[in-house]
């Protein structure tokens, strides 16, 4: 039986009463300032765990065509999300207490991945299964020093060091198999098929230089693959970095390699870019890219905005997906449909989550009903069939 694997971030905030979700609400667009009038302060809202959330800056439309999309959106409650009418469908889910967060990570269309967590470091986390019937249960318990890695409908759990008697991470399948240890000084970020791709430290007493690619099965280093670079994305056979964003005397590039090896190609970036998904079909890339400079409209808020891009990778062809302004070091939720050129988006916006779907040729993305409820930033989702 197929089933739904997620995770849960237990949070130390009371759920409000659940609503409906309602219509779909006008623009947040603001208009630009007339000369003479001075800048205003970056629109907030109250945010989950005591936060303040910085709020995305959208222009959008309802659906004006067939999308197909359902997406399984976390938060205070896990939702089964329709696109195209807005029908969310929450799931009986009692395993997800008041207080608690759900964060649905990364999936194939019948499957997805999350853990629990909290606003207080020290609350448990645990992995949650949904079966295709939408029944929720604990898979396990997560230790401090555990998280999810996940690559379509397989998931691993990595635990990284925890003290000097404990120097070397692990990495084990959930579905049952060995722990095998990390090298030393390996931080696991992603998984592709049998390989983990992470961060390697060889010096304890500064941070990690080297992007590393690990055998799970093994532990061993299968390679190297550039010092001084930022991870961006792994999906679909191919690991991402960026280079020289940060450096004014280099070009900002995006790299690309095959995960099993192979010729590492490069792309020419405007600007820095960061939080890359890849498509299922391993032929794009989204991801946030800054944006020239600082919104003048904004006072006291120095840092430039962020753009959602989609990067052809047979042409390095950079698409900005209009209509969306992202207040710097914030992260929305990205996801690429199965079928066609969709690409999903979560936004945090306070007591609510917008979902929106552009696809190239697009004047601005669609949107539909937001869903009520604060979520633990960033919101996540998973497109899914079920």
């Amino acid at each position: 039986m197929a089933l739904l694997s997620l995770i849960v971030l237990r949070a130390s905030t009371d759920r409000p009463q659940h609503h409906a979700p309602p219509r779909p609400t006008p623009s947040d667009l603001i208009s630009t300032i007339p000369d003479g009038r001075s800048a205003r302060a970056w629109p907030t809202a109250p945010g989950a765990c005591g936060a303040v959330t910085l709020l995305p800056i959208v222009s959008s439309a309802p659906p004006a065509e067939h999308t197909g999309i359902q997406v399984l959106l976390g938060g205070e409650r896990l939702r089964l999300v329709d696109f195209d009418s807005g029908h969310a469908t929450i799931l009986p889910d009692p395993v997800v207490r008041p207080g608690e967060y759900a964060a649905v990570l990364a999936g194939d269309p019948i499957t997805a991945y999350a853990s629990t967590g909290s606003c207080s470091e020290t609350a448990p986390y645990a992995m949650l299964r949904i079966s295709v019937d939408h029944r929720v249960s604990v898979i396990r318990p997560l230790g401090p020093t555990e998280w999810a890695l996940t690559d379509g409908n397989r998931v691993w759990i990595a635990s990284f060091a925890s003290d000097i008697d404990s120097p070397y991470g692990t990495i084990a399948p959930v579905a049952g198999g060995q722990r095998v240890r990390l090298p030393l000084g390996f931080y696991a970020s992603a998984i592709v098929g049998d390989t983990v791709v992470g961060l390697l430290q060889p010096d304890p007493s500064i941070s990690p230089t080297w992007l590393a690619l690990v055998d799970a099965r093994t532990g061993l280093l299968r390679a190297k693959l550039e010092e001084h670079v930022a991870p961006l994305a792994a999906g679909a056979g191919q690991v991402f970095w960026t280079s020289g964003c940060d450096d004014d005397a280099s070009p900002c590039t995006l790299h690309r390699r095959p995960i099993d090896g192979g010729e590492t190609l490069g792309s020419a970036l405007p600007r820095p870019a960061c939080c890359g998904v890849v498509s299922p079909d391993g032929t794009r890339v989204a991801l946030l890219i800054e944006r020239p400079s600082s919104d003048s409209r904004f006072d006291g808020y120095p840092l430039p905005p962020m753009d959602i891009a989609i990067m052809q990778l047979d042409t390095g062809r950079l698409s900005i997906v209009p209509g969306i302004e992202l207040p710097a070091k914030s992260k929305p939720g990205l996801a690429f449909a199965g079928r066609g050129n969709w690409l999903t988006i979560a936004l945090d916006a306070g007591s609510r989550t917008r979902i929106l779907a552009w696809r190239p040729g697009l004047r601005q993305p669609y949107e539909t009903n937001a869903l009520p409820g604060l979520v633990h930033n960033p919101p996540t989702l998973v497109v899914t069939s079920h």
